[in-house]
């Protein structure tokens, strides 16, 4: 069931420089790779939004909305959606994660304080485009772009954040995480089953 007044957000609007092409579109075991995210997140959550300056993914019938912060990164995709969002729990992640669930997202969501940014903790990395993002931290995490803090974990620190240890988890994995940014990740990521 998909957990109530909950929005998904797909960044997408990355520049792909590193692919040389947009690596959401990117077929990956036949369909586009942001299809794979799609897929999982309208299992667990009210309503999905992408966000993303490129109008192709329209495709998917959801709302693609832009970005509000320009070349800001995923600090700025953050931004957008949660200044887009009206639910006060919002799950953000990114298009190039093809092995995610929807039985980890809805654990993020269970396990976290609905008041606080939640993000896992796995083999001692954070992992912040897998996060849980209240609607209270927008104006925080405006004020911390508009300092030039651009490092997601820093500008979740600056309102709240809450660490999930998930190393032990059979919900999550390093393949959960993998994410694309060139050829050679796309291609050892379709190597992995």
């Amino acid at each position: 069931m998909p957990f109530q007044n909950t929005t998904g957000y797909i960044l997408a609007g990355g520049k792909s420089s590193r692919m040389g092409e947009d690596k959401g579109l990117k077929l990956f075991n036949g369909i586009p790779l942001i299809q794979n995210v799609i897929n999982q997140l309208v299992l667990a959550v009210d309503k999905v939004v992408i966000v993303s300056n490129n109008k192709d993914y329209e495709q998917f019938g959801l709302e693609v909305i832009e970005d509000v912060l320009i070349n800001k990164g995923p600090a700025g995709g953050i931004y957008t959606a949660l200044q887009h969002s009206s639910t006060h729990l919002n799950f953000i992640v990114s298009c190039d994660m093809p092995y995610i669930s929807s039985q980890a997202i809805h654990f993020m969501l269970e396990n976290s304080s609905k008041n606080a940014v939640c993000i896992p903790q796995f083999n001692n990395n954070l992992e912040p485009l897998f996060g849980v993002y209240p609607k209270g931290c927008l104006t925080s995490w405006k004020k911390s772009i508009e300092k030039g803090i651009y490092k997601l974990t820093d500008l979740a620190e600056n309102y709240k954040l809450e660490k999930i240890v998930v190393d032990k988890n059979l919900l999550f994995s390093e393949k959960l995480f993998k994410n694309i940014n060139t050829k050679d990740d796309f291609d050892n990521a379709l190597k992995i089953q």
